[in-house]
């Protein structure tokens, strides 16, 4: 071998000899880089596990409340992450290669530095620092280093864990899996524990498909009526009452915990628990479940027809439930004949079983042909619809659709304009079938329970209270040309009017209508007069008929919905009075309209607004004022109590009244400043409205 060659050999042994030095080199920068790693790591995890266990004592000592406890994973999380990046800033060096080479030099012995040239890329005489390296062996210093870095926060994660075993479970689960209802695993002080905290779970019933609702420390419990309410609370149930209203509610022990149960009354009322001398109001807001909402949308109106129809009828309706539907059907009737001569035939068409829907579109075909319409039959048609309400549903209604086929010869005694039928031939229509629903059901009556009887008594009770409103709003628009009948007084929160209360208003109308002329007479009186009185006989029936059938009597409301048909009858026959040509137009004193006339001779007199009426009853505003000076006078316990049996009276009618209380009592019970709420319910008690009234609102001074 040539001296040239011996030299290419050695070269290349040592460029063998330092890709084995780095390579070793990198490979321990590896080892480094993967235990900081798993160093930082395990660093982290005994940071959040001990800030839990941190969070678990202060949590068992005090009673962190539910948002904190929500938090309290994310903030460990947060503090073991912080930790980790922290870990794995002081060990960068070990991603460098020359502080690796350090590193090892420092625990390997010296190498006089020959393997921290090497890890130098610009370095030369490779062979010689190769040679001085090869010897070298570091694999124990690296074992040793690595094994100490993570054992440690290995060992500080082991401990902490145990430590999280060994305390009660319900107590990790409470701050771990914070959810409502927990707050009965808190700490307990002593027993006046008994009555704070408080759990309520409240469970709708079945048919309504809703989920159940747990509530903490409650200062209210909404819910729809006849939920299932269950309450809880902590320790030993002796001792303890509970009552709403007047009835006492039974407590019994469930571990160490007492509970009570009981039902969402129909109206709001006060759930009172006494342990000693505290006590706990809560309010029981419940709302009721609505009747269905049915709306026809075909056929779209009335009709008068003159000869009978033949094909099909499309019938179409929307229906709404607030919870779901059970059922639907279209009710047909066809009646045939005059006064108590008439016969009927009832058909029931595209009736259908629904799975709970709430919204849904329903349609059916009524052959035409198969029903024999003849000349004076009267076809009336409604959608009907029902929910799942237990033991009875509620039915919904639609407006009845009324097709009347004109009898022979009536339209060649008078030729008119054509104009809408009036409202006595729809009401007659009603009340026909209301009749017949109600022969029905005093049919099938022995046959059914008493409960199903009541609730298809008020069913049709609500139909013939629609009914009786329409009438009232017919006499009074042919009067006054105001519907001035109950169903408006009703809006205004007044009672609705009695039989004396409606005649005594249209007599009083047809005076001013008629010139002050008496409606007693019967020879002489107007044709306006004379229609407008059987009407009220009508109503005066179907007020008797409406008393009987609320209390479940459908047999002895027959007699006054057969004597208010009679009256309708009458009405129909009565003299019709026709306007022959346009009628007069009408001159507008503008001057009067804006009330800028004088009154005899005098000068123009102001306008002053009437004063608006106060928001809250004089009795609901007393017991506020002194509620308010109880909470002054230093009482703020005994002050949300009474807040508490105010807003039960005020859900009624004052909702906003009631909500500023809700508020009010919740910032009382919790300790914290209440001014805010405070003033709230007093601009709420204090502020006034101006009810809605039909027409003109009145103003001083001006004449009528």
């Amino acid at each position: 071998m040539s001296g040239a060659d011996a030299r290419g050999s050695g070269d290349g042994g040592a460029v063998a000899s330092r890709r084995s030095a780095v390579a070793r080199l990198r490979l321990t920068r590896v080892a480094l880089a993967v235990a900081a790693t798993v160093a930082a790591l395990l660093w982290a995890l005994a940071a959040a596990l001990a800030t839990v266990l941190v969070l678990v004592v202060i949590d068992r000592a005090l009673g962190l409340s539910q948002p904190l406890r929500g938090a309290a994973i994310p903030f460990a999380a947060v503090v073991g992450a912080a930790l980790c990046l922290l870990v794995a800033w002081r060990n960068r060096g070990v991603m460098r290669l020359l502080d690796v080479a350090l590193w090892i030099e420092h625990r390997a012995g010296s190498m006089s530095y020959a393997l921290v040239t090497l890890a130098d890329p610009g370095a030369g005489e490779r062979a010689e620092l190769e040679v001085a390296v090869a010897g070298s062996r570091w694999t124990r210093p690296l074992a040793i280093a690595s094994a100490r870095a993570v054992a440690v926060p290995l060992a500080a994660s082991l401990a902490l864990v145990m430590l999280l075993r060994a305390l009660p479970a319900p107590t990790v689960l409470r701050l771990a899996v914070p959810r409502p209802g927990d707050v009965l695993a808190g700490p307990a002080a002593g027993r006046r524990d008994r009555l704070a905290p408080l759990v309520a779970t409240v469970s709708p019933p079945p048919y309504t498909r809703l989920p159940s609702v747990t509530l903490e420390d409650p200062a209210t419990i909404p819910g729809v009526e006849g939920s299932a309410v269950v309450v809880e609370g902590r320790g030993d149930p002796a001792g303890l009452r509970a009552r709403v209203g007047d009835s006492a509610l039974a407590i019994t022990r469930d571990g160490d915990r007492w509970r009570s149960a009981l039902l969402l009354p129909p109206q709001a009322a006060a759930l009172r628990f006494t342990d000693g001398g505290e006590s706990r109001v809560i309010v029981l807001a419940p709302f009721a479940d609505s009747v269905p909402v049915v709306t026809i949308t075909s056929p779209a109106r009335d009709s008068v027809l003159r000869s009978p129809p033949r094909g099909a009828l499309r019938l179409e309706a929307n229906l709404h439930d607030d919870f779901g539907l059970t059922s639907s059907r279209f009710e047909v009737i066809v009646t045939s004949g005059e006064l108590e001569t008439f016969t009927s035939r009832t058909a029931v068409v595209g009736a259908a079983a629904l799975s709970g829907v709430r919204d849904t579109t329903r349609d059916a075909v009524l052959p035409l042909d198969s029903l024999g319409l003849q000349p004076g039959d009267v076809l009336s048609v409604r959608a009907v619809a029902a929910d799942g309400r237990v033991p009875v549903p509620d039915r919904g209604a639609s407006e009845t659709r009324t097709w009347r086929i004109a009898r022979v010869g009536e339209y060649d005694s008078l030729a008119i304009e054509g104009a809408p039928p009036p409202g006595g031939d729809s009401s007659l229509v009603s009340e026909r079938m209301l009749i017949m629903t109600t022969e029905a059901l005093q049919r099938r009556r022995p046959h059914l329970a008493r409960a199903q009887v009541v609730g298809e008594s008020r069913d049709i009770s609500r139909d013939q209270a629609r009914l009786r409103r329409r009438v009232a709003d017919i006499v009074f628009m042919r009067l006054s040309a105001q519907p001035t009948g109950e169903e408006s007084e009703g809006e205004q929160g007044a009672a609705p009017q009695t039989p004396a209360q409606v005649l005594a208003a249209a007599e009083a109308a047809t005076a001013r209508a008629t010139g002050g002329v008496a409606t007693d007479f019967s020879e002489d009186e107007s044709p306006v007069v004379a229609v407008n009185r059987p009407l009220l006989e009508a109503y005066d029936a179907m007020w008797d008929a409406t008393r009987e059938l609320d209390i479940g009597e459908p047999g002895t409301a027959l007699p006054f919905m057969r004597a208010a048909l009679a009256a309708i009858q009458r009405a129909r026959e009565a003299e019709r009075v026709y306007l022959r040509g346009a009628p007069p137009r009408v001159v507008v004193d503008l001057p009067r309209v804006r009330l800028a006339g004088d009154r005899a001779g005098a000068a123009p007199s102001g306008r002053v607004p009437r004063t608006a009426e106060p928001r809250l009853p004089p009795m609901l505003a007393g017991r506020f004022a002194r509620d308010l000076a109880m909470l002054l006078a230093g009482a703020p316990g005994a002050a949300a109590d009474s807040l508490q049996l105010l807003r039960v009276d005020a859900l009624d009618g004052s909702s906003e009244f009631a909500a500023a209380l809700d508020t009010l009592v919740r910032r009382l019970r919790a300790g914290g400043d209440a001014t805010a709420a405070l003033i709230a319910a007093r601009r709420a008690a204090d502020a006034g409205t101006d009810r809605a009234a039909p027409g003109l609102a009145r103003w001083a001074g001006v004449a009528p």
